[in-house]
């Protein structure tokens, strides 16, 4: 029987703990969209305000979750396409509508089983935040009215750092975690390549990139997993990589 994360959420695995799936279904439909209109006067004025404190700042399109459930190690969802603007004004209300962000995060692990992670840079809505190369479920990513996950993954990290998830082992499971209204999707990759080649890689995209999006790539290991400012995505995958806190 489905559990909604909406309704039940305490029927769900813990906050903050990552687990398996064996699917992931998410679809676009206007037929189970929530009526978003009430907001937006609040996220306009938002938007003018974060646009005036950071100019970079574009307002595309992305997919906010209305329904998430639950059933049987599957994860099946209903969404919607909003503007960017409504995200960062649900990020900041102390009690969320009745919304998910979602977003599927790529754990790339080098050939000497350092985690290649990025740090934001402060043109960004995230800047100063470590997390692996990832990005919002956008409108581009709908494919016959559902979410296609790994290619999700394969744009958001070939923009962000130059890499190609195509030439590494992807592993064979997926996994989620949740961190309150936040619905987190993730998949391992091994390249064949140790740490210091694929950075050396994503700083050859970071000369040429005009988006500056990132300001740093890093090695994640186990001896120093403690030393960054993580996004809340990277806790519960480092958990999985390196084992969790006592």
């Amino acid at each position: 029987m489905p559990i909604s994360l909406l309704d039940c959420p305490q029927d769900w695995p813990p906050e903050n703990k990552a687990f398996p799936l064996r699917e992931i279904d998410i679809r676009i439909t206007d037929n189970a969209a929530v009526d978003l209109k009430p907001f937006d006067g609040a996220v306009e004025a938002n938007w003018a305000q974060e646009k005036a404190a950071n100019p970079h700042l574009f307002n595309g399109r992305l997919v906010t979750l209305n329904q998430v459930d639950l059933c049987d190690g599957a994860v099946r969802a209903r969404g919607q396409i909003v503007p960017y603007a409504y995200h960062l004004w649900w990020r900041k209300q102390p009690e969320a509508p009745p919304t998910f962000h979602s977003f599927a995060m790529p754990m790339i692990q080098s050939a000497d089983d350092a985690v290649i992670a990025i740090r934001m840079s402060s043109i960004t809505a995230n800047a100063g935040k470590v997390y692996c190369a990832s990005g919002s479920l956008e409108e581009d990513d709908i494919v016959d009215g559902r979410i296609d996950i790994d290619a999700n993954m394969a744009r958001e990290v070939a923009e962000e750092t130059g890499l190609a998830l195509g030439e590494m082992e992807a592993g064979p499971d997926y996994y989620c975690a949740r961190h309150g209204q936040i619905v987190m999707f993730y998949r391992f990759f091994r390249s064949a390549l140790d740490a210091d080649a694929l950075m050396a890689k994503v700083h050859r995209h970071m000369r040429q990139d005009t988006e500056k999006e990132i300001d740093a790539v890093l090695a994640i290991t186990s001896d120093n997993r403690d030393n960054f400012d993580y996004s809340h995505s990277m806790p519960p995958a480092l958990d999985l990589i390196f084992g969790g806190r006592a």
